[in-house]
């Protein structure tokens, strides 16, 4: 196994993990709705539950604002990337294997000597984005002196790295903390499969690389599941039973994958991080929903009736 060695220093998110203060996230619109943002975990947000904000028809804007004086600590100090006397380029990266879509929002110039708020922002237009996907502040180097530097990058436009962890965007409306997709498997193909190609539940996250419910936008009945034009994206009732069906297959999948170490991993504690793994996940499931895991029909009825329950909670809120 070879590993390759940049050939000048990297940024390796030094901001955010010690202070939530140093990278702060806003979500909004520009129709005035509220994205109805909901942080899951530490780096993992939800959009669109309880919100009438639909990101078929509304665009989403993200502003991250950033303490300038661990910034300039990160980049221009002693174990920084760049000179002093250099121009870093910061940008807000979006990036969604679900969406098949990368790309990057207005450029924000730094300097050293440059007083100011660190403001970064990015647009995604309506439609344009599904599922989930990642956003990271990423560094450019943008100028530099002429002498060469040892250790610094000094081609314009090569990659310094993240400067904080990215974050983690979920877009499924009600649905939202769950891994949806949306593929033509044919009209003659099943209304809805279940996409499983984690080798360690324990070890993949719980997102739609590895685990997903695969909706067939080309079957008959795919309008039935869910009527994109309401407010809130309401689910129908054909939807919640595939969705109970979809939830109980993954259960017993990790199940089955992990063994004798399944009941162990159920009567552990819940991770203090929130959802992180698939087998976080199903650990989380069973735990709400009380779910009855003794065999796959008593899993299949405890987990439609939960489901049931919480759309009954749901419309006596509303």
């Amino acid at each position: 196994m070879s590993t390759r060695l940049p050939l000048y220093r990297m940024l390796t998110a030094p901001l955010g993990g010690g202070s939530e203060s140093e990278v702060n996230y806003v979500f909004r619109s520009h129709d005035g709705l509220d994205p109805g943002a909901t942080a899951v975990s530490g780096d993992q947000y939800a959009l669109g539950k309880d919100s009438d904000w639909n990101p078929a028809e509304h665009p989403l804007v993200v502003e991250c604002l950033i303490e300038r004086a661990p910034l300039l600590e990160a980049i221009f100090g002693p174990d920084g990337v760049a000179s002093t006397d250099a121009k870093v380029l910061l940008a807000l990266e979006w990036a969604s294997a679900d969406s098949c879509w990368r790309t990057l929002g207005p450029v924000h110039d730094l300097r050293h000597d440059k007083e100011g708020v660190v403001l970064l922002d990015i647009e995604l237009e309506p439609g344009t984005v599904r599922g989930s996907g990642f956003l990271s502040v990423q560094s450019f180097l943008g100028q530099c002196k002429a002498a060469f530097v040892p250790g610094f990058a000094h081609q314009p436009g090569a990659r310094l790295g993240p400067l904080a962890q990215p974050i983690e965007i979920v877009i499924d409306g009600d649905g939202s903390l769950f891994p949806v997709l949306e593929e033509s498997l044919g009209a003659e193909g099943p209304l809805w499969e279940l996409k499983a190609c984690w080798s360690d539940p324990q070890d993949e996250p719980f997102s739609s690389d590895y685990v997903a419910l695969v909706l067939n936008n080309a079957h008959p009945h795919f309008e039935q599941l869910r009527d994109r034009r309401a407010l809130n994206i309401e689910q129908s009732p054909l939807m919640r039973q595939v969705f109970a069906a979809w939830l109980a297959l993954v259960i017993a999948q990790v199940k089955e994958d992990m063994g004798a170490q399944f009941d162990t991993y159920l009567a552990a504690p819940d991770a203090d991080e929130g959802i992180a793994t698939i087998a976080d996940a199903v650990h989380s499931f069973i735990r709400l929903g009380n779910l009855n895991t003794g065999s796959l029909p008593d899993l299949f009825i405890s987990t439609q009736c939960w489901l049931d329950q919480r759309v009954r909670e749901l419309e006596s809120a509303a």
